[in-house]
């Protein structure tokens, strides 16, 4: 009895002892994860609920949420929350699209379908202010834009990033062209998984193309499709470096999302309280948006809870 009874003690003392090694093992990194990572995040939250404008450096105090309810009374807020939305939506929209149907075309065999798969990669490579500089050119009065236009008959000296809504929609058209490399590799990975049996047997059924878009094709999508609207929404809540290189927040407001909001608080009126409250809103908007997401997935059955 007494040699059975101490076997089992002897075992959870050395299931202790390699959990207590395995925590001392991982305690370094969890120690700079904190250091890097809560710290910032849990300080800028503080600073958000301080009135901290660095032309007043002696005038330091906590004034709660009066950042955020100064934020949700200034038309400005409700201006960039404008922008950002028109700016969001266009990118989702143009985004869906444009990457369904280059998915659809590279799920078909052709010739040279490898290389084309490789050479779609290099747009969402790029860096955002890279890509905006690009699309800056291309915009320019004598960019590519309207030398291709100048082939149609069109005015070939259009002034693209100088009219508020032609900037802000040269931004979208930006934004998209980096982002459907992305979500047509997601798209086409999800085409890929169809089973092949359900096409074949829709199309000895005599379902027509548009059928089998319609009923297979894009019920198999939704999920993808799903992931890339809010992945993409985020991207426009978050937009800041294309905007930075291809219009510079003008013209007038024209581009201002709320990104460049904060940029404006933090960098140009050295009001670090506030920006940092325009941070945590961005955040709880992209939160809020991943949580309807997720449930709009659990009401799909498309995620077994």
């Amino acid at each position: 009895m007494t040699r059975r009874s101490e076997t089992p003690s002897r075992a959870a003392v050395l299931r202790r002892s390699d959990a207590l090694f395995g925590m001392l093992l991982n305690l370094p990194a969890i120690l700079l994860i904190l250091a890097l990572i809560a710290f910032p995040v849990l300080y800028s939250l503080w600073v958000s609920l301080l009135r901290y404008n660095l032309r007043r450096p002696n005038d330091v105090h906590f004034v709660g949420l009066g950042n955020y309810r100064e934020i949700l009374t200034d038309p400005m807020f409700w201006h960039a929350l404008q922008v950002t939305l028109y700016f969001a939506a266009g990118c989702v929209i143009g985004t869906l699209m444009i990457a369904l149907a280059i998915a659809l075309l590279f799920n078909e065999t052709f010739k040279g379908r490898a290389l084309a798969r490789a050479l779609l990669l290099v747009p969402w490579a790029m860096p955002g202010v890279v890509n905006g500089l690009l699309w800056r050119g291309m915009f320019g009065k004598y960019g590519g834009v309207n030398a291709l236009l100048a082939l149609f008959g069109a005015d070939p000296h259009q002034s693209w990033l100088l009219q508020p809504t032609q900037a802000l929609n040269a931004a979208i058209v930006a934004q998209v062209w980096k982002d459907v490399p992305f979500a047509a590799i997601i798209f086409l990975a999800a085409l890929q998984a169809i089973p092949r049996d359900q096409c074949q047997a829709a199309r000895v059924d005599g379902a027509g193309w548009w059928a089998r878009l319609r009923y297979i094709t894009l019920p198999w999508l939704l999920h993808p499709i799903l992931i890339v609207v809010i992945w993409e929404t985020m991207n426009g809540f978050r937009a800041f470096d294309l905007i930075f290189a291809l219009t510079g927040g003008g013209p007038g407001r024209a581009t201002h999302v709320i990104a460049w909001q904060t940029y404006t608080e933090a960098f140009r009126f050295l009001n670090f309280g506030a920006a940092n409250a325009y941070s945590y809103l961005i955040a709880l908007m992209t939160m809020t948006l991943s949580v309807v997401y997720i449930r709009l997935l659990y009401r799909r059955g498309q995620i077994q809870g």
